[in-house]
């Protein structure tokens, strides 16, 4: 079952769900109040619960039914928190923490008795430190607006181009992903792409990103060919992660995608950050995927760490894009452009093309086409922008 991404809206006195009633969701209290009674509105108030309080969650941990009746006291407004969002959470931890949390369980229905289940009449911040408890429930409300944006196509791509550093003209593009929330304004990519690999919301975002990038790639391939159908074909570089590769029909979805746009998958680069080439074994599989598809593949922040060199030992890429901290440090250590020759002559010498990133200046650009490097991207010839704005520029 997927998230549900709905909230609830009761009028005062109406009741939002009785005891006996299956515990197959959570709630946070968004506004409002809401009353709990053993029964019925007739008995004792067992509990009161306000703006920001979770309730229904270790109904939902243990598959307990409801033991109490909830009625709102006035009106109420509830967010949904699936099933599926705590659970899957509780799978991904340590085992010692499932361990510990269901003796806690186990114990509090022992001290409490089966007259009232805790879940209903306590707030969890009761018995948890209150920033992390805010921390949390701030996540899952955040983690609903997210699968909301996708719902919506909220959450767009803008493009960087890379420039060919021999012919000065665009090659290609990178897709970076872009969410200007309503509220917040313009989300960090790290904080939602973060969440959405934790959430496994990371599939269906990378999907929705490869889609609008590949129909984008068309378009602006149509207009370069209307200029002059002589220069290479134009590249997409699109930023995948561990979640997505491990998909068992990832590599068979995107090339569905080339082929709705009628795209050629090698002018498709699929990006992975040094980070993930932890297990050869898998990533030679991957590697392999791509290739029999006829995709490429780009190692990305080359050299920031790990055992950068021995990937290259180890694995065919056909692309390695060099972090900024090389290039951007250029003027100030010698050392940098130095490191910078050798990894380019390496990499030639390999059959890979070379991407260098960070680039600020003229002064830069020249000496990195000096040594050999192939593309170049970086604010000097342009920052991240949309692709009515990239297409003057073809």
């Amino acid at each position: 079952m997927g998230l549900s991404t709905h909230k609830l809206f009761f009028k005062k006195g109406q009741q939002v769900f009785k005891v006996g009633d299956k515990a197959d969701c959570a709630y946070i209290v968004e506004s409002g109040t809401i009353n709990l009674f053993a029964v019925s509105q007739q008995d004792d108030l067992i509990a009161s619960l306000g703006q920001g309080e979770l309730l229904g969650e270790m109904g939902v941990i243990d598959q307990s039914k409801r033991s109490v009746s909830a009625f709102a006291a006035s009106d109420l407004e509830l967010l949904v928190i699936d099933r599926e969002q705590i659970t899957k959470r509780l799978e991904k931890s340590d085992p010692i923490i499932r361990g510990v949390m269901e003796v806690l369980l186990r114990r509090i229905r022992n001290m409490l008795g089966t007259v009232h289940e805790f879940d209903e009449v306590t707030s969890i911040s009761d018995h948890t430190d209150n920033s992390i408890v805010t921390e949390g429930l701030d996540k899952i409300r955040f983690e609903k607006e997210l699968h909301q944006a996708l719902e919506k196509g909220d959450i767009n791509n803008v493009y960087q181009p890379m420039v060919c550093l021999k012919s000065g003209k665009i090659a290609g593009f990178e897709a970076l992903s872009r969410w200007n929330h309503p509220e917040k304004g313009m989300i960090s990519p790290f904080e939602f792409i973060t969440l959405a690999e934790e959430s496994d919301l990371i599939k269906t975002m990378g999907l929705q990103i490869f889609d609008s990038a590949c129909k984008q790639l068309a378009i602006f391939q149509k207009v370069r060919d209307e200029i002059d159908k002589t220069l290479p074909a134009l590249f997409m570089s699109i930023n995948v992660s561990a979640a997505q590769l491990t998909a068992s029909n990832f590599f068979a979805d995107i090339y569905e995608i080339t082929q709705n746009y009628g795209i050629e998958p090698s002018n498709i680069k699929i990006e992975i950050t040094e980070s993930l080439v932890v297990d050869y074994k898998k990533i030679k599989v991957w590697i392999d995927d791509c290739r029999n598809m006829g995709f490429k593949l780009s190692l990305d922040d080359f050299g920031t760490g790990y055992s950068g060199f021995q990937h290259l030992l180890e694995l065919d890429f056909h692309t390695i894009k060099i972090d900024q901290a090389f290039t951007m440090s250029i003027e100030t250590n010698p050392k940098s452009l130095i490191m910078l020759e050798v990894i380019t002559d390496m990499a030639k010498r390999m059959n890979m093309s070379v991407v260098a990133e960070g680039i600020e200046d003229l002064e830069c650009a020249n000496k990195l086409k000096n040594i050999g490097v192939d593309y170049a991207q970086g604010y000097y010839f342009f920052k991240p922008i949309s692709a009515a704005e990239i297409l003057p520029f073809l």
